[in-house]
């Protein structure tokens, strides 16, 4: 979206305050330079210049797992990364506290001061704002953005860019589904940048623009990410707020006291495609705190034992991404369906862990997590969090071939057996596949010793 020069005037020069008001450090080269230190100064320059060619160097070969990059050198001098406690008392509405930071928590990419920050350079907290490309209310979310992310977070009955706590929402998604295409790019070695930075230049001008420039290779202060970024500080004070990822029970994995640790994952997936990331599975976990939340610790690591065995199966150990048999990938397209398969014929093949495949799950999922997996399926097969998310949909809310979800067979007394009629089980249990059942019964009672936990009962279908 173009922002235009009226609605930037304004954070154009709180962009330039944040930069020209003297701070402690401006004060005391002030005062050097006013002793006559000039040697000083001189070394000074030499260390900022050598510091600058090294930071630039590093910035080339981005590490797409961090905010590190090109552009995060002044970053980190304007504003801050934006992490940090909500600073209430900044908001002139003290009620958008509470929508900010629920949004916030729809990815890792956000904080509250982060949509704080651009809500301020967008409509200067005006919430019955009309840009002048169509955009509405608080957040100003380009209004073809505003269909696809929208949604009635207010409960009250209609989906408007003109309710506050709709707007910030959906600001929140659009920006997550941005960040997730920028990574892409980082990932490709197709941009340069911190993925925040970069993000904020997709929401102005288009994930195209940002791919054809290659990123952020200058830096300009008077440009939109360098804008809000410089009103960061604005809206921080006191201890980090919790990240989307640390919000819910099954998100402690990191440290190592979850019921699957990182190196326990590894030794279980020792050869596998890089897709599928420890990283990604626990932020997928972290939009699904049931599971591996449910029950005491044992039933927890029963189900992600459960879990990981049928997606050992389905993936072959977690190497495809794909669906290996080509000859199958025109079989899943329901033309039946009022929506159509409108990715191609071809394009609802089996991808990720669980392998998802058909045009009604893709709708299906996309619309339980926010993002349109029915134009853009590809996005299972690339984005390591959309992949174990879409993953993690089916096992807790599907019931597939059997009579109840994955999750529901696992922790309602099923077991292991339950979990395999869910997924496969038309096919597999009761005789039709001995071979199919046995495979998965196997990586099942793996994964369980691994974890230090008993089978349980039931494991068979």
């Amino acid at each position: 979206m173009a922002v235009g020069k009226l609605r930037k005037a304004a954070a154009v020069n709180d962009a330039q305050k944040a930069i020209t008001q003297p701070n402690a450090t401006h004060i005391v080269l002030a005062a050097i330079s006013l002793i006559g230190f000039g040697p000083v100064i001189a070394m000074a320059l030499l260390l900022l210049i050598v510091i600058i060619a090294i930071t630039g160097s590093a910035a080339s070969q981005p590490d797409p797992n961090s905010s590190s990059g090109a552009g995060d050198f002044a970053s980190a001098y304007i504003g801050g990364d934006g992490k940090g406690t909500l600073a209430e008392d900044k908001l002139p509405d003290k009620s958008l506290a509470a929508p900010i930071k629920k949004a916030a928590k729809e990815c890792d990419l956000l904080s509250p001061a982060v949509l704080a920050a651009q809500i301020d350079v967008e409509s200067g907290f005006d919430a019955k704002k009309v840009g002048p490309n169509g955009e509405k209310g608080i957040s100003q979310v380009p209004a073809e953005a505003f269909t696809k992310f929208g949604k009635d977070d207010d409960d009250n009955g209609t989906v408007s860019a003109l309710d506050a706590e709709d707007s910030i929402s959906a600001q929140a998604r659009y920006l997550c589904s941005l960040g997730d295409e920028v990574q892409k790019l980082l990932d490709d070695k197709k941009a340069i940048g911190d993925k925040l930075t970069l993000t904020l230049l997709a929401w102005d001008k288009g994930i195209d623009h940002v791919r054809e420039v290659g990123g952020i290779k200058g830096i300009d202060l008077r440009s939109y990410p360098f804008q809000v970024r410089s009103l960061f500080a604005n809206y921080v004070t006191g201890e980090p707020e919790p990240s989307a990822s640390a919000t819910s029970g099954s998100a402690k994995l990191p440290a190592g006291s979850g019921p699957v640790t990182e190196a326990q994952f590894d030794e279980m997936f020792p050869g596998r495609n890089p897709l599928y990331s420890y990283a990604g599975l626990v932020a997928a976990m972290g939009k699904f705190p049931d599971f591996a939340g449910t029950g005491d610790d044992t039933l927890r690591k029963q189900e992600v034992a459960a879990f990981l065995a049928n997606v050992s199966h389905e993936s072959g150990g977690l190497k495809y991404v794909d669906e290996a048999n080509t000859a199958n990938w025109g079989h899943y397209c329901d033309a039946s369906r009022s929506y159509g398969c409108p990715a191609g014929q071809t394009a609802y093949h089996g991808r990720g862990p669980l392998q998802l495949s058909w045009n009604y799950n893709y709708q299906a999922a996309g619309d339980a997590l926010g993002i349109d997996l029915l134009h853009e399926p590809d996005k299972v097969g690339t984005d390591a969090s959309v992949a174990w998310q879409a993953a993690l949909w089916f096992w807790m809310t599907q019931s597939g071939a059997g009579p109840m979800p994955a999750h529901a067979a696992i922790t309602g007394g099923a077991g292991f057996g339950g979990t395999i009629r869910s997924i496969n089980g038309s096919l597999e249990c009761n005789g039709g596949n001995a071979g199919q059942v046995q495979s998965r019964v196997s990586l099942y009672r793996t994964f369980t010793g691994k974890l230090g936990v008993e089978p349980g009962e039931n494991i068979s279908c």
